[in-house]
């Protein structure tokens, strides 16, 4: 299948389904044998997406400014089984004719380059950044008959460095099973306080190798400190790193000793951007959906200092009941 990061065209809360089926979730790395994850198993996180999604690509500016949203419809169908797949998106730009995309998925898919995860999550993106080049990625999270995507792009320069053009965040509904689908997107951004805390639960990581995917514990912290927060992580690393970050405004956190930033988006979502983004820089490029007060999902894509794709983790999290 052909890549689409700039418009979000491939598949792609909180969550008010039953919590055991995120508790189930949250052990299935562990208990489940990842036996051929790079071939035959990619195919059965694929089918996870079938179905017809409704819902909208959300834009917004470099600056975290909300500047369209344009509904949209997608449908995956596994039309020769075990062989073929085809996905028609349908956007409706108000005022515009709808415009119609189809792509088709052979199996059994198309990893590394589109690298689905046991829950039916996926990510996708450049395997390198080069200057003049664009560098973008794709993230898609799944709960049940609920999905969020988001889709980061960059314009690349001359010296190397790479400038944030826009951020999507897409929400979608699988239907007819979602019998509660808004008439209109969400418009309140999560709040810090929904971050805050210490945060557990297990990871797996697939390596841009293709070697197998590693499973492993994650630990996540937050905690006001004055005016900053202080965020310490495991994720991609096997002791904390920790970062502080001050306010810029109610929904964006700069950290004060890197390009990342911290954005609190509607419908229970974070993510990490960089609006400037200078060469020879590691990033860790991420988006978080808060399903519940003590629930989430995060998916993160890891880049090395020559702009190397390294590997994209998926980690099921929750929240000890004392923060």
């Amino acid at each position: 299948m052909a890549t689409a990061i700039g418009t979000g065209t491939l598949f792609s809360p909180a969550s008010s389904g039953p919590l055991f089926s995120y508790a189930k979730a949250l052990m299935q790395f562990a208990n489940t044998p990842l036996t051929d994850p790079w071939h035959h198993d990619q195919w059965l996180y694929i089918r996870k997406n079938i179905g017809e999604w409704q819902g909208w690509f959300r834009q917004f500016s470099p600056m975290a400014v909300w500047q369209r949203d344009t509904p949209s419809v997608l449908t995956l169908a596994e039309d020769r089984p075990n062989e073929h797949m085809t996905l028609v998106l349908k956007r409706s730009p108000a005022g515009e004719p709808t415009q119609t995309m189809e792509r088709d998925l052979g199996y059994p898919g198309a990893a590394p380059y589109i690298c689905f995860f046991p829950t039916g999550a996926f990510s996708q993106g450049a395997m390198q950044r080069r200057p003049w080049s664009s560098f973008g990625a794709e993230f898609s999270l799944l709960s049940d008959h609920r999905r969020m995507r988001l889709v980061q792009l960059y314009n690349g320069t001359a010296n190397g460095d790479h400038n944030l053009e826009y951020v999507t965040l897409i929400p979608e509904y699988r239907v007819p099973h979602w019998a509660h689908r808004p008439a209109a997107p969400e418009t309140l951004p999560l709040e810090i306080n929904s971050l805050l805390g210490s945060w557990h639960g297990e990871t797996v990581y697939f390596p841009a190798t293709m070697a197998p995917p590693q499973v492993t514990t994650s630990h996540w912290q937050a905690h006001m400190s004055g005016e900053e927060v202080v965020i310490s992580d495991t994720l991609l690393a096997d002791a904390p790193q920790e970062r502080r970050f001050k306010p810029l405004d109610h929904h964006r956190w700069q950290a004060v000793d890197h390009p990342k930033q911290y954005w609190l988006l509607p419908h229970g979502v974070s993510c990490t951007v960089c609006p400037q983004l200078p060469r020879d820089q590691t990033v860790q490029l991420e988006i978080c959906w808060y399903l519940a007060p003590h629930q989430r999902q995060r998916l993160v894509r890891h880049y090395d200092a020559q702009g190397n794709w390294l590997g994209t983790g998926l980690a099921l999290e929750t929240r000890n009941a004392q923060s």
